[in-house]
């Protein structure tokens, strides 16, 4: 009889905890204190890697676009990047893509490009346009490392980490609003997920300060999770009318990162359209 009680108050404490644990109670949740060290700190860590790839979502009012980068290199079985001699990433290669309207706009891979004819092989970086019609135009390649590509100021301004994460290194916990409808702060293992909007003045004060538009331009609220005390993604969300009485959120934003990519292959440059283009 004893043992009988002992299990059912057991079975009861669990699931009580399993309540709790579900509604994002305290036992589960990072305070907003919390967040003020973790938050900046995630995006610091962040920062701070060499490789990584990102994939950014835009649906504005008056377009959509899609853009992706992959910074790739080899690791090891214990994921610790693996060096030369020179003490530079192994077999390092890039991939960006940009996707406009739906439609494919650009493309660019760099790195070691073997020959198909038995010559040595070199470092390339192999771009490209698209038509209207979807089929790939303009190529073009140019004898380059992909340390170089990634240390130039095109490649900066757009696709780097430092140029992705701008404004959420800008934003601070304290232009966030945490009492919303669509609250949320938990914390789930090496995971944090927490949903906020973000103060009236805020957009107005980035654009005069950056002098670019805030992706929560418009927005209603935005869902960051951070994992392994590092940025993992956002998702911005507006108020979608469907009807009399009936909205629904959209995303307009969302931007997902980690930071070690798919393998990326790198054409020959001697061979296919790329031995017909000029350097």
């Amino acid at each position: 009889m004893k043992k009988e009680m002992i299990r059912k108050f057991a079975c009861l404490a669990c699931v009580i905890l399993l309540i709790l644990s579900v509604s994002g109670c305290s036992l589960n949740s990072y305070s907003v204190d919390e967040l003020k060290e973790l938050y900046p700190k995630a995006i610091e860590n962040s920062l701070s890697e060499e490789l990584y790839y990102w994939k950014e979502t835009v649906n504005a009012s008056d377009h959509n676009s899609w853009r992706t980068c992959n910074v790739y290199a080899e690791m090891d079985k214990k994921f610790n990047v693996i060096r030369d001699e020179n003490g530079e990433c192994s077999n390092m290669k890039v991939d960006v893509f940009e996707e406009y309207n739906k439609k494919s706009v650009y493309k660019a891979l760099c790195g070691k490009s073997e020959s198909s004819s038995g010559d040595d092989a070199k470092s390339y970086l192999f771009e490209n346009d698209f038509d209207d019609s979807g089929n790939a135009s303009n190529y073009r390649k140019t004898e380059m490392s992909p340390q170089s590509f990634i240390a130039g100021n095109d490649f900066k301004a757009k696709y780097s980490l430092d140029a992705i994460l701008e404004e959420l290194e800008y934003l601070s916990v304290d232009d966030m609003i945490f009492d919303i409808d669509n609250s949320l702060m938990e914390h789930n293992g090496k995971v944090v997920k927490f949903s906020f909007a973000v103060k009236d003045d805020y957009t107005d004060r980035y654009k005069t300060e950056s002098g670019k538009a805030s992706i929560f331009e418009g927005a209603k609220y935005a869902t960051i999770e951070l994992s392994y005390d590092r940025f993992a993604s956002i998702v911005v969300y507006d108020e979608e009318k469907l009807g009399k009485n009936i909205s629904a959120d959209k995303e307009i934003y969302k931007l997902e990162t980690v930071y070690y990519g798919p393998k990326i292959d790198i054409p020959s440059y001697d061979s296919g359209v790329w031995a017909e283009t000029a350097k």
